[in-house]
């Protein structure tokens, strides 16, 4: 079996994971390919690459790291087993002290399950820039405080018109991050749908849309005086985009495969990572 493992590096708790990793899976007999990249992780484009003749790829860190390696796994129809190396680690398959069971993963003794993505476009006057998401896409305001102007149509019709500090896209998976924070509710990922989140609507409309998974969304914003206004995508890319220009998000064809070696469900992660503890 032949196995990508991609570090992120930014994390000194990752270095001693990668070796151990490492050393575990070619113990246990599989060709272990290393995509790394020094002080950090490697881009998009040489993870699809390195993952186009692999089994499964294992990624090292925290929620982030695992969503990059998925969305580029996702364009190979790569599996990815995550190993959590940073804090929440609310997508990972494993912890760091639980790598007794790696050894499941080359007998194939584990679950998959696919999580949707984003095909967010960015439509400027000079050409179309798309781009995929897995947790979720937020139209924000610059540095300035000041209101933007939001219209959001689904599938060509006008479902939320306001001025606000922005506005929250997510997948069902990104329904446990910053749409949970904004006030969203909490969504099983097998449901088949959308979220949209208003951020601070100058409104008294601030509840969030749960939209068919088929919907088309189309969305402008206005900042004050002409600035740009933002829209980032799973906090890992920052495109700028003015009045003139437009956004569509809608479900992408590609799926994220998410490899599980222990028998939790998602909400078992869901009262492990966001239980409320609290103290005397």
């Amino acid at each position: 079996m032949r196995i990508a493992v991609i570090p992120n590096f930014r994390s000194a708790q990752v270095v001693p994971l990668f070796d151990e990793v490492c050393r575990r899976l070619n113990k246990a007999g599989a060709t272990v390919v290393e995509l790394v990249e020094q002080g950090g992780m490697p881009s998009s484009a040489r993870i699809a690459q390195g993952l186009t003749d692999c089994d499964a790829a294992v990624a090292l860190g925290g929620d982030g790291t695992i969503m990059h390696v998925a969305k580029a796994a996702a364009a190979v129809g790569c599996p990815v087993l995550g190993i959590n190396g940073g804090h929440l680690g609310f997508l990972a398959g494993l912890e760091a002290h639980e790598l007794s069971t790696l050894d499941d993963l080359l007998t194939g003794r584990y679950d998959e399950e696919e999580r949707s993505l984003l095909r967010v476009t960015v439509h400027k006057a000079d050409g179309d820039h798309s781009f995929l998401a897995m947790n979720d896409a937020v139209v924000s305001r610059g540095s300035l405080s000041r209101l933007l102007e939001l219209r959001v149509a689904v599938d060509g019709k006008y479902r939320l018109i306001t001025q606000g500090d922005g506005v929250i896209i997510a997948t069902p998976t990104g329904s446990t991050a910053y749409s949970l924070s904004a006030g969203g509710p909490v969504v099983d990922p097998s449901v088949a749908c959308l979220l949209l989140t208003p951020v601070c609507p100058h409104s008294l409309d601030s509840r969030t849309r749960v939209l068919p998974a088929t919907s088309t969304l189309s969305v402008t914003a206005m900042a004050a005086n002409g600035e740009a206004a933002f829209i980032t995508l799973d906090g890992e890319e920052n495109v700028a985009f003015t009045g003139t220009d437009r956004i569509t998000v809608e479900t992408a064809q590609e799926k994220a495969r998410l490899i599980r070696l222990k028998p939790t469900t998602f909400y078992d992660v869901l009262s492990q990572k966001l239980a409320v503890r609290r103290t005397v």
